[in-house]
């Protein structure tokens, strides 16, 4: 076997670099591409996650977590002014605790099941949630 090689002003080295510049271009243009895009999506889903929904939904979580490891006779305090935000209201309903928080009403809550009564009562800086 014969291989043929054009030697004619250096021509076969500029050959193989326009092959392997073309192979790096490409590589280094997909990596910008790829973290352009996930740059854009942390940047779109930063807003989210800080979003008053996911915090009401925190704490409903909470709320209703506390509420199935109670046994009768407990009752705990939720504080109007939190970490999360401020608590405007409290309410149970249909095995559901409804969380109003930073001015957003509360739409699904979230279920817990406790098979004892639950009811909460308001004061002027908390509610208190009891388990009969």
């Amino acid at each position: 076997m014969v291989v043929k090689k054009f030697v004619i002003c250096g021509m076969v080295s500029r050959l193989k670099m326009n092959r392997r510049g073309a192979l790096l271009n490409q590589i280094i243009v997909q990596i910008v591409l790829v973290v352009l895009i996930f740059s854009v999506f942390l940047m779109l889903t930063a807003d989210k996650i800080n979003a008053r929904g996911v915090k009401q939904e925190v704490v409903e979580g909470e709320l209703a977590l506390l509420i199935d490891s109670a046994i009768p006779g407990m009752s705990f305090s939720v504080w109007r002014i939190g970490i999360n935000g401020a608590i405007s209201n409290v309410q149970v309903k249909n095995g559901r605790i409804f969380v109003s928080l930073d001015g957003l009403n509360a739409l699904k809550g979230h279920a817990y099941f406790s098979r004892y009564d639950v009811s909460v009562e308001e004061t002027d800086d908390k509610f208190m949630v009891m388990v009969k």
